[in-house]
């Protein structure tokens, strides 16, 4: 749980800083566009203006030449004198040399008196057209966006937040969040636990009073329950634990032998067979929730499946007689004996006590082990009940029976 805590943590704080670039990347993708779009507007008013002022500067232009020509005339005929041919006049007032401005203001006006200048003749100084171009570049200077000249992200930070999607997430699937869902689940069951062993007295009262709703005689004395740590239960949960870990892995060595020979697929099928060996522990252990499943049989109770197929294999099959298999095989059922009891019963009926083992493990989850644990054992000695009903009516039904028909029930795999 600490472990799957920091990796979130730490899958929490690369997700902010790559959200925060991505962010920082959106909101200047944003501004760019507004300012772009802002510019633009002020580059078609500028123009307009422009424009404007050029077809004023025509129109003053014609009337200029009109009142020329019309004084040229009022003066030829008073004169009687025709006009002398030759270049235009020069207009009466000339455009003074334009002054250094300092301020934006000032440099704007002063190219708006350079275009009059240049709309009142040619020997103005500058052509008008060029001092249109000028007044529409200045016009529009103040609206270019400028870049930034100490840029603080660099190549390398630009590229992080697809960088790190591309690392941490696999076809739109984050892998921290993984972690993350797996670091809540451990801290639910760590919580779960906790609760449990606090209120395990509550527990064994709800499975007496549902053993009594149902008919069973109770496997437990009646109590007041409370909320407390029960220590010697602890100590014996944790001794069933190691117990349930030895009884896995000392078959471990049998699967492996089982699949060397597969070469290539002798890790699939290993997975396959451990899981299935793990799965059959625990229905076994399902079923050895309830007292009666460790009580002794009614004869000498014959070792389980797999220790009868380890016995065939290591003295009838050619190649695998060896002396060093067959003693493995005698510690593995040492090591087992003490759950034969259970092991019992649990061959005799597989697929029932496989269906409590579903159900079991899908109540495993929290919080639904809170509702589901006090009722297993009852369910498990119902099976076992039921089981012991089957086995005394068969044995009374062969004991009244021929000899080659009382050999039938097999009295020594019930108990």
């Amino acid at each position: 749980m600490t472990s799957g805590t920091e990796a979130a943590e730490s899958a929490s704080r690369r997700e902010s800083r790559a959200e925060a670039r991505a962010r920082a990347a959106r909101v200047q993708k944003v501004a760019e566009v507004f300012v772009d779009q802002h510019a633009k507007k002020e580059a078609a008013a500028a123009t307009r203006r422009a424009k404007e002022v050029e077809a004023q500067t025509i129109q003053r232009l014609q009337e200029i030449d009109a009142r020329i020509a019309r004084r040229k005339q009022a003066e030829a005929q008073h004169a009687g004198e025709e006009a002398p041919p030759g270049p235009e006049a020069r207009p009466e007032r000339e455009a003074a040399a334009p002054t250094p401005a300092d301020t934006a203001e000032e440099r704007l006006e002063q190219r708006i008196r350079d275009v009059e200048a240049a709309a009142q003749g040619a020997d103005a100084g500058t052509s008008l057209a060029t001092a249109i171009t000028a007044l529409v570049m200045e016009a529009t200077k103040e609206m270019e966006p400028e870049a930034p000249a100490d840029d603080p992200r660099t190549g390398e930070d630009t590229q992080a937040p697809a960088h790190a999607e591309r690392t941490w997430k696999v076809k739109g699937f984050s892998v921290w969040g993984l972690a993350f869902w797996a670091a809540l689940f451990a801290a639910l069951q760590l919580a779960q636990w906790v609760v449990i062993a606090l209120s395990r007295d509550y527990h064994d009262a709800i499975s007496r009073k549902a053993s009594l709703l149902t008919g069973l005689e109770p496997e437990d004395e009646e109590f007041p329950p409370r909320v407390r740590l029960n220590v010697p239960w602890l100590r014996k949960k944790l001794k069933r634990r190691w117990r349930a870990f030895l009884l896995l892995m000392v078959g471990v060595p049998a699967l492996v032998l089982l699949t060397v020979p597969l070469m290539f697929a002798s890790r699939f099928a290993f997975t396959a067979l451990f899981t299935a060996w793990s799965a059959w522990w625990w229905v076994v252990f399902t079923a050895a929730k309830s007292a009666r499943a460790w009580e002794p049989s009614a004869g000498p109770t014959r070792p389980p499946w797999f220790l009868r197929m380890w016995t065939v294999l290591t003295t009838r099959v050619p190649g695998l007689r060896w002396g060093a298999l067959q003693r493995y095989g005698a510690s593995w059922g040492r090591r087992t004996e003490e759950v034969f009891a259970p092991i019992s019963s649990t061959e005799r009926y597989p697929w029932v006590f496989a269906g409590l083992g579903v159900v079991r493990f899908m109540g495993s989850f929290p919080p639904m082990k809170f509702f589901v644990r006090p009722l297993i054992p009852v369910a498990s000695a119902h099976l076992l009940e039921e089981d012991v009903a089957a086995a005394r009516k068969a044995l009374a039904a062969g004991a009244n029976a021929s000899p080659p028909e009382a050999e039938v029930p097999r009295p020594a795999d019930v108990w």
